[in-house]
């Protein structure tokens, strides 16, 4: 599981967002948050709800963690809004490709040996 170091959260999950990630780590129970992560493939993002990561098998290893939001409404508003930012830090829509080329600055997990 590798967290993006400037995690974008809406304001219900911003003041409990370490303890959203530590019941992600251990597979607890999250009932209406929404975890919003990189996609597989050529989507940009994929919104899972929390109650799906409680499941042991769910493979949370090889998450890229972009934000967390309250509610789909508000994981929604949230994604446009990190793609709006994204297109002012990168110049172009195709930032995905950007962001992996530089996990190892923008990540939490990679820099450990």
């Amino acid at each position: 599981m590798h967290i993006y170091k400037s995690l974008f959260c809406d304001d219900v999950c911003q003041d409990k967002r370490k303890k959203i990630i530590r019941k992600i780590k251990y597979h607890a129970g999250l009932t209406s948050t929404y975890v919003i992560v990189l996609a597989n493939g050529n989507d940009y993002f994929d919104l899972i709800p929390g109650y799906v990561l409680k499941q042991k098998a769910y493979p949370i290893k090889d998450l890229h963690i972009m934000g967390l939001a309250d509610g789909y409404d508000s994981a929604v508003i949230l994604v446009i809004k990190m793609i709006g930012v994204f297109f002012e830090k990168y110049g172009t829509y195709q930032f995905k490709d950007f962001l992996m080329q530089e996990k190892e600055m923008n990540f939490t997990g990679y820099n450990r040996k």
